[in-house]
């Protein structure tokens, strides 16, 4: 905290280093599982005994600091495309898991095409 303070005074010229990797952890860390998590990794260490006494806490600094703009923004933007790919990959394996589940929803598709085409030269029918 005392690093944030430093970043804060008006004399100090800096890119808000400190403030924004608080912020970052901050916006990581939710819950004592995102804490766990963490810890699995080495990217934390706790020293606080309690998970969620550390998520706590990185809870209320973030609330209170503001970060710089774009400090993190591109690890922040790679985070969310992996999370975006593991849903797409969770999603398929989920609903598409057998080859026939692929094939009738491929089926269902094409049903759907042809009765759309159907219906249109019902209602615009050919002279």
């Amino acid at each position: 905290m005392n690093l944030v303070a430093l970043e804060k005074c008006p004399d100090f010229e800096n890119d808000l280093a400190v403030t924004s990797y608080l912020c970052f952890h901050g916006s990581l860390i939710q819950t004592a599982e995102d804490v766990k998590e963490l810890q699995a990794t080495g990217m934390l260490h706790n020293y606080l005994g309690n998970d969620e006494e550390v998520a706590d806490l990185f809870r209320k600094i973030s609330r209170q600091l503001v970060p710089g703009p774009l400090m993190y923004w591109e690890v922040e933007e790679n985070i969310q495309k992996y999370c975006n790919s593991r849903e797409v990959v969770r999603i398929y394996s989920h609903y598409f898991s057998r080859n026939w589940s692929f094939i009738g929803f491929s089926g269902a598709i094409i049903g759907l095409v042809l009765a759309f085409l159907q219906t249109y030269f019902t209602i615009h029918p050919r002279k």
